[in-house]
């Protein structure tokens, strides 16, 4: 299950290794600005599944 996570634009600065880190976890990061918005999310490069969502969906189905 995805966490969204809303951030000032200046706590986002300060805390920035964090931000990172959440969506690397999969939690979209949403940091507000004066103007608009910035959506931050992960996007591996290779085929690889997270293992946490691997985990979570189980074994295989047995018929």
């Amino acid at each position: 299950m995805s966490h969204v996570r809303e951030w000032s634009r200046i706590e986002a600065e300060r805390r920035i290794p964090e931000v990172f880190d959440r969506a690397k976890a999969g939690d979209l990061q949403t940091i507000r600005d004066v103007d608009g918005s910035f959506e931050i999310r992960f996007i591996a490069i290779s085929g690889k599944e997270p293992a946490g969502k691997l985990l979570a969906r189980g074994g295989p189905d047995e018929e």
